[in-house]
């Protein structure tokens, strides 16, 4: 930790690999124990970004209303792994998974609506639903303790109805049929090339919402594995997508894309497009660490984990190739 003149606050880093480790927080005031009571300014992924926000806020304080819920879940994790077991831990970082379409909404904005949306979507179990609420409460429940909701907005969860009236997918996944894939460019609507972009480069739904595109390589810098960090080459087709719109967040492209299917008739989840692309490619006979290297696979054998630098222009003319 960062130790600072007294009342301007301080900044340290969370234990851990993430993606905003540097915490910076500011003492407003003590308990009934003398305990210090904090308001988290944020979570950031430098100590300079860190400190830059802690300087901001003690020039000029604002609303905490704009912390997203990761910023909630990271704060909550920090001080969850210093008291419970790895078997405890892996359970929640486990719902948060699940959770990660709601990473970006500001805690406070969040509405019943919202939230029931999102679970009506989840493709899990209701057993499963219950324990990711429950880490949802909890985290609203840190929320509370450091002031950035008031106690009566966690009492929208008690009418979170988690009997959804969509099926639970089974684990294996559909691939888009030629047929399907034609249709898709022939429609030439923001939906229908977003997925045709997805199925020509595997990726993830979240690792759309941002990734970064610099001289037609696709870097992905955050993703639900380590594998998943990776460049990607655009292909020819894919070449002719990259100007789409892109979604701020998985729940909104998740939405528009439930609509749009609803209305089109496609019976697919976001998912099945990397599914087809994968597919895609050993149809063509593309190697297997070819593969893996393009959609951000962990290999499941020794060999298979051994990195090897596979070069962009491999996987180029290996996406050219579907």
């Amino acid at each position: 930790m960062s130790r600072l003149g007294n009342g301007v606050g301080s900044v340290y880093k969370l234990s851990g690999k993430r993606q905003r480790p540097w915490a910076a927080r500011k003492t407003v005031g003590f308990n009934e124990l003398g305990h210090p009571k904090y308001k988290f300014i944020g979570y950031y992924r430098t100590r300079t970004e860190a400190m830059s926000a802690l300087m901001a806020y003690n020039k000029d304080p604002y609303s905490l209303e704009g912390e997203r819920l990761i910023d909630m879940y990271n704060g909550f994790l920090a001080g969850y792994e210093q008291t419970h077991a790895h078997k405890s831990l892996a359970n929640i970082t486990s719902a948060w998974n699940h959770l990660l379409p709601l990473a970006e909404v500001p805690i406070a904005t969040m509405t019943r609506k919202q939230l029931q949306i999102f679970f009506d979507g989840l493709e899990v179990s209701q057993q499963r639903k219950q324990k990711i609420l429950s880490v949802l409460r909890q985290i609203m429940d840190y929320s509370i303790r450091y002031d950035v909701i008031q106690p009566e907005r966690i009492t929208i969860l008690k009418y979170i109805d988690l009997t959804s009236s969509v099926p639970v997918k089974k684990t294996d996944r559909k691939v888009f049929t030629s047929e399907e894939i034609e249709k898709l460019w022939n429609m030439e609507d923001d939906i229908s090339k977003m997925l045709l972009f997805m199925i020509y480069t595997g990726l993830r739904a979240g690792e759309y919402c941002e990734m970064d595109i610099d001289n037609d390589i696709i870097h992905v810098r955050a993703s639900k594995t380590d594998a998943g960090i990776r460049d990607i080459p655009l292909s020819d087709k894919a070449l002719k997508l990259v100007h789409m719109p892109l979604y701020d967040n998985y729940f909104n492209m998740k939405y528009y894309f439930t609509t749009w299917r609803k209305k089109h008739g496609f019976d697919h989840t976001l998912h099945d497009t990397r599914h087809t692309c994968v597919s895609l490619l050993a149809n063509v006979g593309v190697d297997k660490r070819i593969i893996q290297a393009i959609v951000g696979h962990k290999g499941k054998d020794v060999t298979d984990k051994i990195y090897t630098h596979i070069d962009m222009e491999v996987m180029r003319e290996a996406l050219n190739k579907i």
